[in-house]
C-alpha cells in the first residue's frame, strides 16, 4: 500500500509537470498543454450519453475516482461539494463530474448510488475500453491492485487532481485534490477568469 501511495503521488505530480505553469492564483492549479484531450464516449447515471458535445457551452470541473475507494475519493467529492456550495453563492457556475477510473464495478445504478449525497455532481461510466482512452487522453494514472486478502477483491490507484473543461469542451487546468473547499472554490474562479 505504501509502494501504491508512492506511485500515486509520483504519478499525481508528473501529471502536473507534463502542463506548463500558470499561477491564477498560487493555490497548486496548472494550465494543461494541448497533450491533454477531453474526448469522452460515455454514459451519465441515468443511462444517457456523455459525449464532448455535452459539455460544450458548459464550464465543467470533473474528477477521476471509483465508488470503492475507501477514503482519497470521499475527501476529495467533500472538498468539491463544500466548494461547490461557495461557488453556489456567488459563481461562477461550474457543473461537476465523477468519472471512474474502474467501469467494471461502477455501472451507472452503482455511481448514482455513490454520488446521492450531491445532486449536483454527475457519475460517468461507460464501456472499459471507452474510459480507458479517456484516462489515456486526459494523462490520468489508474492501475488495479489486487486484494486478495479483501472482500472488495481490488483497489485503484490513480491520480488525484481536479480538472477543469472550459465552455468549448477543452481541458485546461488541474488543480491538486488537497485544498481546502474555500481554497478550491476561490480556484476555480481564479481559472474561469
Amino acid at each position: 500500500m505504501i509502494l501504491a501511495a508512492l506511485r500515486l503521488f509520483i504519478f499525481s505530480t508528473a501529471a502536473l509537470a507534463v502542463a506548463s505553469c500558470d499561477r491564477p492564483d498560487a493555490l497548486g492549479a496548472a494550465e494543461l498543454s494541448d497533450a491533454f484531450r477531453f474526448e469522452p464516449d460515455l454514459i451519465d447515471t441515468d443511462g444517457e450519453p456523455a459525449a464532448k458535445a455535452r459539455f460544450v457551452g458548459e464550464r465543467s470541473v470533473v474528477y477521476f475516482g471509483f465508488a470503492n475507494c475507501p477514503d482519497v475519493c470521499p475527501t476529495a467529492l467533500g472538498r468539491l461539494t463544500a466548494a461547490l456550495d461557495l461557488l453556489d453563492e456567488t459563481g461562477p457556475v461550474y457543473e461537476a463530474y465523477f468519472i471512474t477510473v474502474d467501469p467494471e464495478r461502477d455501472t451507472p445504478g452503482a455511481l448514482a448510488d455513490y454520488l446521492a449525497f450531491d445532486e449536483r455532481i454527475t457519475g460517468l461510466s461507460g464501456e472499459p475500453e471507452n474510459v480507458r482512452a479517456l484516462l489515456e487522453d486526459m494523462h490520468v494514472y489508474a492501475e488495479r491492485e489486487d486484494l486478495p486478502e479483501s472482500a472488495i477483491g481490488y483497489t485503484m490507484a490513480h491520480t488525484s487532481l481536479f480538472y477543469v473543461i472550459d465552455e468549448a469542451g477543452a481541458p485546461t487546468h488541474a488543480i491538486v485534490d488537497r485544498l481546502t473547499p474555500q481554497e478550491l472554490a476561490d480556484t476555480l474562479r481564479a481559472v474561469a477568469r
